[in-house]
């Protein structure tokens, strides 16, 4: 499908001459997004639903909430550190086994392989908050403008499932050369089995037979999952409408503590946007930026090298 533009923002949308960079409308592209994100939420979704009815009905124990407590670092880990600083801005280098590592890390959060990921994100940053970004609560993916519960609902989830696809060969065709990325993708479907039901199982069985199981499953699973997905589109939607502005971007991305918090440092968007090669979102000492704390850690392990750091002037320009 031939990618379209679209005119100002504003009124209806109209096709103009000039495609507008790595964006796609509809085709093959669109309908395997429906139905790859529509599987993964949808599962994420029930499970958690199952998971609720669970707590309501068995007791609790140490087993289920270290496999939620445990799991949702790993993959808030897995998509600040991987998805985003690594894959997408380059914060770091590594080795190719950390590559593989930090790859598979990414894949257990379960939203997508690391070649869409990164290729969504990086349209995101060529277009934030105007035409062509992939998921603003301003405009939305047919380029219209978008009222606050209606932009705050196509930021969250609505983009899922909208006609527009992000063009890997414009915003990805780096990662297609990449053997790391490409098996990382090809693996995808594995990765969010074992991360959804496969590991969450296994270590609930391990230490208390089927019924915590089962529990694992369900809440360290499902439910931790879903809840963490929900962070990470909270980025989108509630962090370009609700926090603080310390640089002028020419967008809407918001510096938001709690969203901080709850995603080890990928709250600090407004930061993030100013500097989106840094391996730091946060900027000053209060700014707690975990996933910034584990880069300098495995610097200092001599795992990573190269990390990008921007001048201490450049903190208040």
């Amino acid at each position: 499908m031939v990618a379209l533009d679209f005119a100002p923002l504003g009124g209806e949308t109209a096709e103009i001459i000039h495609p507008r960079a790595g964006v796609k409308v509809g085709g093959p592209a669109a309908l395997r997004k429906r139905i790859e994100y529509g599987t993964l939420v949808g599962s994420m979704a029930t499970g958690s639903l199952f998971a609720v009815w669970w707590l309501l009905n068995h007791s609790m124990t140490w087993i289920e909430w270290t496999s939620l407590g445990v799991g949702y670092v790993i993959i808030n880990v897995g998509v600040g550190m991987g998805y985003h600083r690594y894959f997408t801005h380059k914060s770091f280098e590594t080795s190719k086994p950390m590559r593989y590592a930090i790859g598979v890390l990414a894949q257990l959060c379960c939203q997508g392989s690391v070649l869409r990921w990164v290729a969504d994100h990086r349209r995101h940053h060529a277009h934030a908050d105007h035409c062509g970004d992939v998921h603003s609560p301003v405009v939305d993916g047919m380029c219209n403008n978008e009222g606050t519960l209606k932009g705050l609902f196509h930021s969250h989830i609505g983009w899922l499932m909208d006609p527009t696809t992000t063009d890997l060969d414009v915003f990805a065709r780096d990662l297609q050369q990449d053997p790391v990325v490409m098996w990382c993708h090809r693996t995808r479907w594995f990765w969010a089995f074992f991360s959804l039901a496969g590991a969450p199982f296994a270590f609930g069985y391990a230490f208390g037979g089927w019924e915590h199981g089962v529990g694992s499953m369900l809440v360290g699973g499902f439910l931790r999952t879903f809840l963490f997905l929900n962070m990470v589109l909270a980025v989108n939607s509630i962090g370009h409408t609700f926090g603080t502005e310390r640089f002028d971007n020419h967008s809407h991305a918001k510096n938001n503590w709690v969203l901080a918090l709850l995603t080890f440092g990928d709250g600090w968007h407004n930061n993030h946007h100013r500097h989106p090669r840094n391996a730091y979102a946060g900027l000053t000492w209060w700014e707690i930026d975990v996933n910034g704390y584990i880069i300098s850690g495995l610097e200092k392990l001599g795992l990573v090298w190269n990390v990008v750091r921007i001048p201490a002037a450049a903190k208040a320009d």
